[in-house]
């Protein structure tokens, strides 16, 4: 540990913050057995405020943001989203997610009530917002990423599994591996284990339809470069947010995330995690071969903003729970969930009203900065190319 390093115990402290807070959650949020008496498991991943509190020597947490979700949309279900549907259902991405819309929601009541004091955002000299400067983040992961950060580990249990790992077995050469065979570097899901160091698709059965959302491994290590706000906070934060702290189960997976978050990043300059360690570990995680992915997700936001509840919703396929509709259908009213991209943008256009007539992706693609960014940062992470998920845009 370095001078200014956190106390050895705050991994354990995030975790239990964050698992506590999934134990409150209603059922209908949580992996079930099934009838045929199968266990469900699920993903946890929370975001939190760190703030070192120096007269005690321990760290004060606000937990902003809990989710739970394996599952990602196929590319061709995003044809009648219209921001409407949540393409990644990861948890870590969900409670990512989480964290932009408790931004929105607190610059938004910071607009219209000035003599409010927030406790995490602060107005600035310059008509922008920013996370009050006391306050780090931290993301907790109740295992590791999936995608790069997680092959090796993943590997080992495969081969254990003797069937699963004799489908998912390559050559170098086999084409199946790749979506487009011109873009070697990024590899569809968990084909070809042995690959490391390129970018993956979300994990999903080797026969089920394809998703071109991409890994939480790569997702979040190029978030080390553009930081964890989309593109509607970015535009009312004076300066990015980083993630100070990852934080996952004690094991000896060290190799392993220094390759995939750093070295892949290393022509660059960006801001790198610190990994933190817990013991305990997550009651609801895949504890046995057997055991099968809940199709569930869901998502709890702490607000703590007057007047505005701390909102808990279940998803299922992208939308809340009971509001799926199969097929061609057109979505139901009101299906889209709080962390999705119409329910942010409906948000941010409350904040820049001015904007309320264009789209969410006209928007988006104004932002040139951030644009540039992330556009260098695929061509190191994919020197081959880059392979986009289907418009989705939306208008209020």
């Amino acid at each position: 540990m370095t001078d200014g390093a956190p106390e050895e115990d705050l991994g354990d402290r995030i975790a239990a913050l964050v698992q506590n807070a999934y134990h409150e959650l209603s059922p209908a949020c949580k992996p079930v057995v099934r009838s045929n008496g199968l266990k469900e498991w699920t993903v946890l991943a929370g975001t939190l405020a760190v703030s070192a509190d120096k007269a005690s020597g321990r760290s004060q947490l606000r937990l902003i943001s809990i989710a739970t979700g394996v599952k990602a949309l196929p590319d061709v279900a995003l044809t009648r989203s219209r921001g409407r549907m949540v393409h990644d259902c990861h948890a870590e991405i969900l409670a990512l997610r989480g964290f932009n819309t408790v931004i929105l929601e607190h610059i938004n009541y910071l607009k219209e009530n000035p003599l409010w004091n927030s406790d995490l955002i602060e107005r600035r000299s310059t008509g922008s917002y920013a996370l009050k400067s006391e306050w780090e983040l931290a993301l907790y992961v109740s295992t590791l990423p999936c995608g790069d950060a997680s092959m090796i580990p993943l590997s080992k249990t495969a081969q254990a599994e003797t069937d699963e790992y004799s489908k998912l077995s390559f050559e170098e050469g086999d084409r199946i591996q790749w979506i487009d065979e011109k873009i070697r570097t990024i590899i569809r899901g968990r084909f070809n284990y042995g690959k490391l160091g390129v970018v993956r698709t979300k994990p999903g059965r080797y026969d089920s339809q394809i998703t071109y959302s991409k890994s939480c491994s790569d997702k979040l290590c190029a978030m080390q470069i553009a930081s964890v706000l989309n593109s509607l906070t970015w535009d009312l934060m004076e300066v990015p947010v980083f993630l100070k702290y990852l934080v996952i189960p004690n094991e000896s997976h060290s190799l392993d995330l220094c390759r995939s978050f750093r070295d892949r990043l290393a022509p660059m300059s960006y801001q790198p995690f610190e990994f933190l360690t817990c013991n305990s570990c997550f009651c609801g995680g895949k504890s046995d071969a057997t055991d099968e992915p809940s199709s569930m997700a869901c998502v709890k936001l702490f607000t703590d903003v007057p007047n505005v509840d701390n909102i808990e919703q279940a998803i299922l396929n992208g939308v809340r729970n009971g509001f799926y509709t199969k097929g061609d259908k057109p979505l139901r009213i009101n299906c889209e969930p709080i962390v999705s991209r119409r329910a942010q943008w409906k948000l941010f256009t409350k904040i820049r009203p001015e904007l309320s007539t264009d789209t969410y992706l006209t928007f988006k693609a104004s932002q040139h900065a951030r644009n540039k960014l992330i556009y260098d940062t695929r061509r190191t992470l994919s020197a081959d190319g880059w392979i986009k998920t289907q418009i989705d845009d939306c208008q209020l």
